[in-house]
């Protein structure tokens, strides 16, 4: 069962960020066991570890291709990612157009090339399936009462990335031996550093890299900084940065864009509720 597994929410509770940080005190529930591919972050809130990979991303394909009537349906169609996007900012770019959704040396890899609109659908998606798989597997008593995935609001977001942002770029004496020198994030660096590297596996990823890399924040939640920018719940807005980005750029900030892009991908957050909203 891959981290894909899921579906969608037409529901959406605000949360504060006190009440983010909340679980702190008593102990309560933890559900990342039944819920797949997400870490506990408060008592109502867990966060996926990674960003969606392509293999997430084919197995929903491959569910609206077998559900939806074909590969000329249009629910197969309107979740094709944009390959073409790869256009954008590379000098190089058939092999990536050509192979990175479907090839499996890239299963791994964070999807990209979805829309905002596509990301939200993938979320409601995911929501529906994993409702079928825990009650086909009679796993629905080990559940939240009501759960729904969706894309992460602003302030869920920045609890994510201020922990990771306080880290810095590079590993140094507080890290073990043999990861000093390494980048944390993949990130644009100056290329006049190549010469100034003394561990090649300290170079980031040409493009983008596998989802779970580099180092995790101390919710383990990786790459909420870098490798690629994160859709968020404010229609068309998106964050954190991609491997296309300097590293001490501000991408921190919101940014907006209703189209496609080799830089953007998305994970999901699953809400929790002990009764239905």
């Amino acid at each position: 069962m891959t981290n894909a597994i899921g579906s969608w929410g037409a529901w959406v509770l605000i949360f504060s960020l006190p009440s983010l940080l909340a679980n702190a005190q008593g102990k309560t529930r933890d559900y990342s066991k039944v819920l797949p591919g997400v870490i506990k972050v408060s008592d109502y809130l867990y966060y996926d570890k990674t960003e969606i990979t392509n293999i997430d991303w084919m197995e929903y394909l491959h569910w609206q291709r077998k559900n939806n009537g074909g590969v000329k349906s249009d629910g197969y169609l309107e979740s094709l990612p944009d390959s073409a996007s790869w256009s954008i900012g590379l000098d190089s770019v058939h092999p990536y157009e050509v192979y990175y959704l479907r090839h499996p040396a890239y299963s791994n890899y964070p999807v990209v090339g979805v829309t905002w609109k596509q990301a939200t659908h993938y979320c409601s998606w995911r929501t529906e399936r994993v409702k079928e798989y825990l009650g086909a597997n009679n796993l629905m008593d080990k559940a939240p009462f009501y759960f729904a995935y969706r894309l992460p609001t602003e302030e869920e977001f920045l609890l994510m990335y201020d922990d990771a942002a306080g880290m810095t770029n590079r590993i140094g004496t507080e890290g073990k031996r043999k990861y000093r020198g390494m980048y944390r994030f993949n990130m644009h660096k100056d290329m006049s550093n190549y010469q100034e590297e003394s561990n090649p596996e300290s170079n980031t990823a040409d493009v983008t890299a596998p989802a779970k890399s580099y180092w995790p924040n101390q919710f383990g939640v990786y790459n909420i900084r870098g490798n690629v920018a994160e859709w968020l719940s404010t229609p068309y807005s998106y964050a954190g940065g991609s491997w296309r980005d300097p590293f001490d750029s501000d991408v921190r900030t919101l940014q907006f864009d209703s189209s496609s892009s080799p830089v953007n991908g998305f994970r999901c957050v699953c809400e929790t509720a002990t009764e239905a909203p």
